[in-house]
């Protein structure tokens, strides 16, 4: 018998408690009881979010909002900026494209943030850029780019110009203040740090959004921002069990405390980055998320192998992405982890590793993460 731990980032592990929500006997969606449900969700949201934005729920993994976003906030024949530094960032633009607007590409190595001069550069040669989509984490790469500096670069030089955030791996794992930070659409996916299977997206939308929403010209019917907000707990049916399911993810958020949840992942991506960097590897990000560890597979090794391997201990973990896909390998700590979750995946890693002959290291990753605990 092989006991399964899922380190992957994305599905992530669902916590007993939240699964138990979900088997409650089904609701009808337009009753009095799923309105209460439905609205004391969207409130609790936008304490997750730091919003006092509305809230919009998808029927859709991530990818829906990131479309309801430039579907609903741009024109045909708009140019918007988009972030590229790697697999998500990329699908920015292809969405764009898409529904005939011009991407204003900003690339960005692989493993690296993106930098303000940057984004002032492309103003300068764009200067009818009406957005900038960005992601805060990259689940690609591990990347963790600086949504705070870049939000009031804008609101302070460019505030016309729209801010849209796809924080999918980020929301519910680190520190975002949507509305301090002036970012007009952030966007989550409930299979994250939400612990809810994938289904849901949810973005908050801002004053200056909904304006902008008003003028765009691109036809849309299901991922209708506007048509949404004036519809009574959703336009169409939603997904009554997930939405359950939500409420009591964001109950345990609120039981731990948001400081304390973000205290709790940055500890365990500190301890998974000192794990792999104590066996000789190397992390990708050079500004990492508390989500996730992409790390570089060792020297003519497949990542591929590695995660394979780790598979016949039960744990499982994620390969790269695109150009990166058997560079790296990708480990999880965001939403129900803890300690012993690193402790396992560090562990899987190094039997992984002498398993493919590379020994000089064993027992050192442990090691280090053990003892940046008990610190």
């Amino acid at each position: 018998m092989i006991k399964n731990y899922l380190m992957t980032p994305g599905p992530t592990p669902v916590p007993e408690r939240i699964a138990l929500s979900m088997a409650q006997p089904i609701m009808h969606h337009r009753t009095k009881e799923f309105k209460a449900l439905f609205y004391e969700t969207i409130e609790l949201l936008k304490q997750l979010f730091q919003t006092k934005n509305d809230i919009v729920i998808f029927s859709s993994s991530g990818t829906g909002a990131m479309e309801a976003s430039i579907t609903n906030l741009l024109s045909e024949g708009d140019e918007a900026i988009a972030v590229s530094s790697g697999k998500f960032g990329e699908r920015w633009a292809e969405l764009m494209r898409a529904y005939n607007i011009v991407p204003v590409v900003i690339d960005v190595e692989y493993g690296e943030r993106v930098y303000c001069r940057q984004i002032k550069e492309a103003m300068a040669k764009h200067p009818n850029v009406k957005a900038l989509f960005i992601q805060a984490t990259e689940t690609s790469t591990g990347v963790y780019h600086p949504i705070d500096k870049i939000g009031l670069m804008l609101k302070d030089m460019y505030p016309n110009v729209a801010f849209v955030v796809d924080g999918i791996t980020t929301i519910g794992a680190m520190d975002v203040k949507t509305d301090e930070w002036n970012i007009d659409i952030m966007i989550t996916g409930s299979q994250k740090a939400l612990m809810l299977p994938p289904g849901l997206s949810i973005l908050s939308v801002s004053e200056k959004a909904k304006k902008m929403m008003e003028q765009s010209n691109i036809s849309k019917y299901y991922f209708n921002i506007l048509g949404e907000l004036n519809a009574d707990a959703g336009h169409f049916t939603p997904p009554v069990t997930l939405v359950l399911g939500l409420r009591e993810s964001l109950k345990m958020i609120f039981e731990e405390g948001l400081e304390n949840v973000f205290a709790r992942h940055a500890l365990l991506a500190k301890a998974t980055r000192l794990g792999v960097e104590a066996l000789g590897l190397k992390v990708l990000a050079k500004s990492p998320t508390n989500s996730l560890t992409a790390v570089k597979a060792p020297e003519g090794v497949d990542s591929a192998d590695i995660i394979n391997l780790m598979k016949t201990y039960g744990v499982h973990i994620s390969n790269g992405q695109g150009s990166l896909k058997g560079k790296i390998f990708r480990i999880a700590h965001l939403g129900y982890f803890d300690k012993m979750d690193v402790v396992i995946s560090i562990s899987a890693l190094e039997m992984a590793l002498k398993k493919l002959g590379m020994n000089a290291n064993f027992g050192k990753g442990v090691e280090k993460v053990m003892e940046t605990f008990v610190e």
